[in-house]
Formats: structure tokens, C-alpha cells, sequence
């Protein structure tokens, strides 16, 4: 919201949202969701309303108070997102004072600006400050949520960031508990409470929630065997990997290798 207020109501969300200059908002795909001045405004779709646009700017509505909005969305490859998307509300509010970090507040400053112009490159430009927002609206998010137990939580604590990026980094290790509460520099006993109240699951189940992770994405390249995304994500044969995977999503590797070309990419 670079100038004015609104109200943002969500879809799920039991109250709206009052947005004024300076707040921004995110919003999962597939959330449906209305920006009115009053709730009881009526309201159009967005596709219709910019479907009137020729340009990067667009005046709309009637002769109340001006509010300008800075919108755009952020595509994801569905797949590779979802560790991230899976995580998040239907909808991020970033308020003003956690926008008033330096470098937020400067990439929203350039966005606005960059956003309008019209010269070589501007696009490029827009896409690039776009990225560097995203990333830190969603620190600023979980900054403000440091109660959310997941994986992100764990990357703010000094012994599990070790864990993690290890596992990351090398998800065909063969990994037991003894190396990962090693890397840890714990016990297993008190590196297993610790990963849980930090995580909200235990060691095991974190690391094959992201060894299928992984294997979804290698799934999508048709020249990998089934054999070959097995020893790449740390299970001894593929029949291994394909009974793990089915046990985890429900359809066979094969079937998920044929969906996984077909869905679209997923926008917020």
C-alpha cells in the first residue's frame, strides 16, 4: 500500500485486514480474496479490471479517498516451492514497521519507481527487486512468527542449522540418528527432543518428508531410472524408494512421473 488504506478480505480468514501506507500482504495461490475501501463495496474480478490496462499503471474505481497499490504476483515451479508454500498462511501480512527494515523498505521505494517506467531493461530490473522482496517479506514473516515450528525454525538454531543444511546439502548420505545428532554436537536422546520441540516432527520423519521432496523433483526428468533418483536420495534400490514413495503420496513413482509435465505453476 504505497499511499491511502484498505481493506483486505481473505477467504478462510475470519476478520478483514485493515491495510494502511506502508503495509503490504501476500497471498497463496488459489486464495481467493477482495481489496475494498468498505466492506460493503461491491467488487470486481481482477481480470476484468485489467484487462482495461495497456500499461504497467491502471486508475480504477470512484471519487473517494486515492489509495495507490503496488501488485504483482511471484511464479513458483509448483513442485520445487512447495517446502517453502507449504509453510506459509493464506495470507502474509508485512506491516509497516517490519517494512521499515533498510533494505525492505528501500527494494519497495525502487519497485515503486522501477515499476512505471517504460525504458530498456525495466522489466528485468522489476523482476530482480521483486525476488530480493520476496525473500525479505518472508524473513520478515517469520521474524514475527518465531513460535511456528518447521524447518525454518530450525535454520535459526545454531545446532539444527548444521543438521539441516547437511541434510540438504547431501540427502543420499545414509543418514541414522547417531551422524545426525553428531553433526549436532548432541547426544541422540536430547538431539531428538530438541529437532521435535524445534520442528514440530522428529529427525526421521523431517528427513523423509525431504528425501520425497527430492525425489519428486528428480522424478520430473524423464532420462533418471527410478534405480539411479534412488541412490541419489539415499535409498538402496529403487523398489525401495518406489514402495517409500507410494507409502508417502499415495500413487506410484511412475504415475507421478506422468502427472508431474502436467500441472501449471503456482502464483502468489
Amino acid at each position: 500500500m504505497v499511499s491511502g488504506h484498505g481493506i483486505l478480505i481473505v477467504e478462510g480468514v475470519e476478520n478483514p485486514i485493515e491495510l494502511r501506507q506502508g503495509d503490504g500482504f501476500l497471498v497463496k495461490p488459489e486464495t481467493l480474496f477482495s481489496l475494498v475501501d468498505n466492506p460493503s463495496t461491491p467488487t470486481q474480478w481482477c481480470e476484468d479490471i485489467f484487462a482495461e490496462c495497456s500499461g504497467n499503471s491502471l486508475s480504477f474505481g470512484g471519487d473517494g479517498e486515492v489509495a495507490n497499490i503496488l501488485c504483482g504476483y511471484f511464479s513458483f515451479d509448483t513442485t520445487g516451492a512447495e517446502p517453502l508454500l507449504s509453510l506459509l498462511p493464506s495470507v502474509v501480512v508485512i506491516p509497516s514497521d517490519a517494512a521499515r527494515s533498510p533494505l525492505l523498505e528501500a527494494t519497495l521505494k525502487l519497485l515503486a519507481i522501477k515499476s512505471t517506467e517504460q525504458h530498456m531493461g525495466s522489466r528485468i530490473v522489476v523482476s530482480r527487486l521483486a525476488d530480493v522482496f520476496f525473500v525479505q517479506a518472508i524473513r520478515a514473516h517469520y521474524l514475527r512468527e518465531q513460535t511456528h515450528k518447521s524447518w525454518i525454525a530450525a535454520l535459526a538454531d545454531p545446532r539444527l542449522s548444521r543438521v539441516v543444511k547437511q541434510i540438504h546439502r547431501d540427502i543420499g548420505r545414509p543418514w541414522s540418528l547417531k551422524l545426525l545428532a553428531a553433526e549436532a554436537g548432541m547426544s541422540r536422546s536430547a538431539f531428538a527432543v530438541h529437532f521435535k520441540d524445534i520442528t514440530g516432527i522428529t529427525p526421521g520423519d523431517y528427513l523423509t518428508h525431504w528425501r520425497m521432496y527430492r525425489a519428486r523433483c528428480l522424478l520430473r526428468h524423464p532420462q533418471l531410472t527410478l534405480a539411479k533418483i534412488a541412490e541419489m536420495v539415499g535409498y538402496d534400490s529403487g523398489i525401495t524408494l518406489g514402495r517409500a514413495f507410494k507409502r508417502f503420496t499415495g500413487v506410484t513413482a511412475g504415475e507421478y512421473r506422468k502427472r508431474s509435465g502436467q500441472g501449471p505453476d503456482s502464483q502468489l
